[in-house]
């Protein structure tokens, strides 16, 4: 079987009363990115060495057995020995350790080994050394047999340090990592705020790609998005957007049955605009962790957002549409025309396909129809351009040909 021990001991130098392992990262704690490293790796079980129970510590426990794990916490390490077996194999994270989560997994997958660091560069960053030349790299893979030989060591003996000689005295070997991954902050033990900060921005912006700008109304969300996430990712506001979306959603449909389209549009505007942001939020509260995975929020509210469009085009055209006049042929036009989008989005060139998927945009290319009154007129109009722009190879993929 394969155990993850963490721990969850070590003070914050930067915030009194705080364990180091809490501090915050991207919305979540760094010992949930560790548990969603060792969650990669394979762990059934995880095991986290801590001084009593906190909200962080059950938060941590929710997020493990969601993704399949047990979750143990014990306050003495003698306790290790016996929950492992010598057949086990033991992932240790060291205190507070934050790596970027696919370089963990890929340096320790393969066999049990010790990461190391050149000692001259690691140790001023906190990292423990082993010798002259080389420091821990704060990560190591090793036999259950290792953590049975902690019950000989007094109560008090620093479990990771303790599990550390005996891996090196039994001949595990040692790895080393390649140093740059320190300098380019991919790789730390106990940064700063603001080095914590910039690592930050920069994770956030490798699992965002925003809409290109021929989307623009998907691209100012999604850029807007990408920032309020630092802040409000693991807090009270991370649903915000979705609240925000609903309550526009819920305004726009009463503003449409007084009698405001232009109001009912204008919110059905602002309810997409939330629901992108929300769509933001929910990729990078999924990204690397597999206990949020399958479900996706985003996705019914795409189909709620079109079914919106639809019915307020519907109501806010005049009832005086000429001889076709009927209910049905008012929700027949914007029926068609977002059929026409999704299906651009589903078959037009990949460059493309936000930009038909862009539906602040079309919302806000309907506000002036709406509020003259021509959405009879406009609406056809919209769907033919889309249509043709189907016959257009920059818009458009070719059909493969058919052999003969």
């Amino acid at each position: 079987m394969r155990i993850a021990l963490l721990l969850a001991l070590a003070e914050n130098p930067d915030a009194a009363g705080e364990k180091l392992t809490f501090r915050r990262f991207a919305g979540r704690s760094v010992l949930a990115h560790q548990i969603d490293a060792v969650l990669a790796m394979g762990c059934e079980s995880v095991i986290c060495l801590a001084s009593g129970l906190s909200q962080d510590l059950l938060s941590c426990q929710h997020h493990a057995e969601a993704g399949g794990a047990k979750f143990h916490t014990i306050d003495s390490s003698r306790r290790l020995a016996s929950m492992t077996t010598a057949q086990d194999e033991v992932f240790v994270i060291a205190d507070g350790l934050l790596p970027e989560a696919s370089l963990l997994v890929s340096s320790l997958s393969d066999r049990a080994k010790i990461l190391t660091f050149p000692a001259e560069v690691a140790v001023t960053k906190g990292f423990e050394r082993l010798d002259g030349t080389r420091a821990w790299a704060g990560a190591m893979r090793i036999w259950g047999s290792a953590v049975e030989r902690l019950s000989d060591l007094p109560a008090d003996a620093d479990a990771a340090s303790s599990l550390l000689r005996i891996a090196l005295q039994t001949g595990t070997p040692t790895a080393p990592l390649d140093p740059a991954v320190l300098a380019e902050g991919r790789w730390s033990l106990k940064d700063s705020y603001a080095e914590r900060a910039e690592r930050e921005k920069l994770w956030v912006a490798s699992h965002i790609q925003p809409a290109s700008f021929a989307a623009p109304g998907t691209a100012i969300a999604e850029r807007m998005g990408a920032r309020l996430a630092r802040d409000f990712i693991g807090g009270a506001m991370q649903r915000s957007p979705w609240f925000l979306a609903a309550g526009a959603g819920v305004f726009a449909g009463v503003a449409s049955m007084l009698g405001y389209p232009m109001v009912a549009m204008g919110l059905a505007g602002l309810m997409v605009f939330g629901e992108r942001i929300g769509g933001v939020f929910e990729r990078l509260i999924q990204a690397g962790s597999p206990s949020t995975k399958g479900f996706s929020l985003s996705k019914i509210w795409r189909l709620a957002t079109d079914a919106m469009i639809i019915a307020l085009c519907a109501v806010s055209m005049p009832e005086d549409t000429g001889p076709a006049d009927s209910g049905l042929f008012r929700l027949f036009l914007p029926l068609m025309l977002i059929a026409l989008l999704r299906l651009g989005e589903r078959i037009g060139r990949p460059k493309w396909r936000e930009t038909y998927a862009d539906r602040i945009s079309l919302i806000a290319l309907l506000l002036p129809a709406v509020l003259f009154g021509q959405l009879q007129l406009v609406i056809p109009v919209f769907s033919l351009l889309v249509l043709a722009s189907f016959f257009f190879k920059p818009f458009f993929l070719e059909a493969p040909e058919t052999p003969e």
